[in-house]
């Protein structure tokens, strides 16, 4: 239902409260609207038409009002002034008025070709903003000639470097590499000229030209003399052209500029007469002025234009960083000093006031956040209409709130993901994670991406961007990844640029899905492997620009391709593959070489061992296979895996030490091949020789076992040798006197083990109880201990000394006994 309200009065400030009329259905409003209206026109009142004082305010004698007026009418779009327009703006030319640029201007926004001659007049000016409004028009009314005369021009004020780029370059299509020869070229050139050639290129209009006009602003201090005009002039520019990209980009980098700026003077020359002049250049006053200038843009671009409203303001709300904030400060919170921040994201807050472009809060009350649903922006009814800006803000914010923004709108409006393309949802995923963790953004993305995929007609340009893209690192994204790369597998393993395509996806863990898929259709499919053999080959013949760049390639060759790569290679290719190969095809070498009948032969024994100590895993795993199946060749000769008994691979040690243990029969190698084992320096191998010394100790000579044992300088295998004599020494002087070395070293090290120590005085003490001969031995050992004179040790080897010489009456020593102990005092 509708209703028609009527109200009268003077001017719009001063209406009556008037009359309500209705309700009305929608489909019959008009008929009463329309009484209502001729009710009005024969009391006496006239329809105003809107923009009759913009008109009348052209012959004003005040050049700033004529200047605002045009720009009005432009907005306004009011074809009907062009007459006046024209002859206004012909006057303001004619006598070098300054505001004939704000004329030129709005002829252009109007787009009636009678204003060509004047814009091209302009456009042949020296003055930069003359010049620069008489382009604009030209591009606004499409006049291609005039614009290719002042292309010409422009470009013949560029230094010569940039030109000689520009000379041989397709500015239609914005590659990354023209972009990137651009910038270079510009770099070569003097600093102060970087601002000239910014405008110039931005002027040229071309795709590759804006690009690179943005890149060289990017790398100026805009505020800067002999920068400042042209930072100036693009901006106005992007402003005609209500191009959002530079004029956001733009607009907060003269805003960051205001904040640790505060202008200079400089001796520059004038564009009116050419002459330097000692100017102001970007002084407090121009700041605020450039500040609020952008939000006016913005404010008339929500009136007059409010599609493209969000769009701009979302360009310029992404550019917003950290570092443009500051630390909170009484009433003003850490983006006050972010004026257009605060204009778009606050301007309709009842919490902050914004006063000579800084924003502070009203009361302490309002420091704290809004009740949730509030909104605070600026034209909230033009965001929901432009509702792909917040995919915008979303995908490339850099501050909390300005992402906190971007995802209210979404969550108010997920329909605009199903509008969204696939770069924009790509973008979306690679949102900072700090940033996105908590909220249902990736969720809500990955729902709709989802929707989208169909296994049985898969969109592999989409399944092959996620599978490419850093976003694919994370969990969600991976395990979405990893179902359709699955589900869709009977599709994609079909097509050979998917087949040799997805194997390089970024993310390990979606690679392993492409993998196992094509494991599984090459196994299946004896057809598929003879179609993609040769591919395989020659990529894992290329040699890799970073190790493993090949590595799910090679895990597929190993998994299905063997056989048909084996028969498609010789041993002497096979082994130059191995050899000089990168890391991925080296490992499908060793796996053909493993599955190989008779690779023992051709490899040899010392190539065997290299490759078990291999860095590529697959190497190692070949050289494992055929050390297996190399048994009885290592029976007759184990030192193959005496070498790599101390390998620092894992893996290789435990084949080594499974073989070693269960296969090899290292009895009949005698002594020697059990000692080398314990004489090894690494823990693990020496745990082993110990192991099987205990295992065999029954079938070798238990004499030389101990004797070799007992020149080892590890504790862990004195101790070991200790506890074997302590039960297997045989009885008698010459077994105990061939160790006499071995237990000087334990009892006269200046670090040795309390238990070692203890455990060796105790073997001495029962073996020189045991006769006078071995008392006699025992004593020459402990004797010049006592020297030492160290309390703890001289009461033990004197205790034992003691026990021996009363036991032993001839047995003599340094120390004398008081009196003779008898037997039983010996034997206790």
């Amino acid at each position: 239902m509708r209703m028609v309200r009527v109200a009268r009065g003077a001017s719009s400030s001063s209406l009556t409260t008037g009359a309500t009329y209705g309700p009305y259905p929608a489909a019959e409003i008009q008929q009463p609207f329309d009484l209502a209206v001729q009710q009005l026109l024969d009391e006496g009142f006239s329809v105003m038409q809107p923009g009759w004082d913009l008109v009348a305010a052209l012959d004003s004698p005040d050049p700033k009002v004529r200047a605002r007026a045009a720009i009005r009418l432009g907005w306004r779009r009011r074809k009907d002034v062009v007459p006046k327009l024209l002859e206004v703006t012909q006057a303001a030319i004619d006598a070098n008025r300054g505001e004939s640029c704000s004329l030129i201007d709005a002829l252009g926004l109007l787009g009636d070709e009678r204003a060509i001659p004047l814009a091209r007049q302009m456009a042949e000016r020296k003055n930069l903003s003359r010049r620069r409004s008489g382009v604009e028009a030209l591009r606004n009314l499409g006049d291609t000639e005039g614009l290719a005369q002042a292309r010409q021009r422009g470009f013949d004020r560029l230094p010569p470097p940039v030109q000689k780029v520009l000379e041989g370059l397709d500015e239609t299509a914005q590659s990354k590499a023209a972009l990137k020869a651009l910038v270079d070229a510009a770099k070569q050139c003097d600093a102060r000229r970087f601002g000239l050639i910014a405008d110039v290129l931005y002027e040229a209009g071309t795709p590759v030209t804006v690009a690179a006009a943005r890149r060289v602003l990017a790398m100026t201090r805009p505020g800067q003399p002999h920068t400042w005009r042209y930072a100036r002039s693009v901006l106005r520019r992007a402003m005609l052209r209500r191009d959002h990209k530079t004029f956001g980009f733009l607009a907060h980098h003269i805003e960051r500029e205001t904040r640790t700026s505060k202008g200079s003077f400089a001796s520059l020359k004038s564009g009116f007469d050419g002459q330097k002049k000692h100017m102001p250049v970007f002084r407090l006053q121009t700041q605020l002025y450039v500040k609020r200038l952008t939000w006016r843009y913005l404010r008339d671009l929500a009136h007059w234009e409010p599609s493209k409203y969000a769009l701009h303001a979302a360009e310029v709300l992404v550019h917003y960083a950290p570092q443009d904030l500051r630390p909170p400060k009484g009433f003003v919170p850490s983006f006050g000093s972010c004026y257009l921040l605060g204009r778009i994201l606050y301007g309709r807050s009842k919490r902050l006031r914004e006063k000579n472009t800084v924003w502070r809060h009203v009361s302490y009350a309002a420091t704290k956040p809004a009740p949730a649903g509030t909104r605070e922006e600026a034209f909230p009814a033009y965001w929901d209409a432009g509702r792909e800006a917040y995919l915008r803000v979303l995908s490339a914010a850099k501050l909390p709130d300005v992402f906190g923004f971007g995802l209210a709108g979404l969550q108010r409006h997920p329909d605009i993901l199903q509008h969204a393309t696939t770069k924009q949802l790509t973008k979306l995923l690679e949102t900072d994670p700090a940033m996105s963790a908590g909220t249902p953004l990736v969720s809500l993305v990955l729902t709709e991406l989802d929707r989208r995929f169909d296994p049985a007609d898969p969109d592999m340009a989409l399944l092959m961007r996620f599978a490419a893209s850093p976003a694919s690192h994370r969990p969600e994204v991976r395990a979405i990844l990893r179902g359709w790369v699955t589900k869709a597998a009977p599709v994609w393993t079909r097509d050979e640029q998917h087949v040799f395509g997805l194997p390089m996806a970024v993310d390990g863990g979606v690679r392993a899905a492409v993998v196992d898929a094509l494991v599984a259709a090459f196994g299946a499919d004896p057809a598929l492997r003879a179609e993609h053999i040769d591919g395989f080959l020659a990529i894992l013949q290329k040699p890799e620009d970073t190790p493993g760049q090949y590595g799910a390639f090679a895990a597929i060759a190993r998994q299905a391709l063997v056989a048909e790569l084996d028969q498609k290679l010789d041993d002497a290719a096979l082994l130059a593959w191995l050899d000089e190969g990168s890391s991925s095809g080296r490992s499908v070498a060793g796996a053909i070489l493993g599955a190989r009948p008779g690779a023992l032969e051709v490899l040899g024994m010392a190539r065997l061992v290299t490759m078990a100590d291999d860095e590529v895993a697959a190497v190692r795993g070949a050289a494992h296979a055929l050390l297996r199946g190399a048994t009885e060749q290592l029976r007759a000769d184990p030192s193959v895996l005496f070498a790599l008994a101390e390998t620092p691979w894992d893996d290789t040690r435990a084949v080594v030490f499974d073989l070693l243990t269960n296969a090899i029969d290292l009895v009949s190698l005698g002594l020697p091949g059990l000692i080398g084992l314990c004489d090894s320096s690494d823990p693990e191998v020496e745990a082993l020789g110990r192991d099987l010394v205990v295992k065999h100790f029954e079938e070798l000579d238990p004499e030389e076992v101990l004797y070799r044992l007992s020149e080892h300088p590890s504790r862990r295998m004195q101790l070991f040798a200790l506890g074997l004599m302590q039960t297997h020494l045989r009885p008698g002087y010459i077994p105990l006197a061939r160790l006499e070395a071995y237990f000087c070293a334990v009892l006269y090290d200046v670090w040795p083990t309390r238990r070692l120590k203890h455990g060796v005085l105790a073997l001495l003490l029962e073996r020189g109880r045991a006769d006078e001969r071995q008392g006699e031995l025992v004593a020459a050992i402990l004797g010049p201990l006592l020297r030492t004179h160290t309390a703890h040790d001289f009461d033990r080897v004197a205790s034992v000394l003691a026990q021996v010489q009363a036991l032993h009456p001839s047995v003599t020593s340094d120390l004398k006994l008081a009196k003779a102990m008898t037997a039983p005092e010996a034997a206790s």
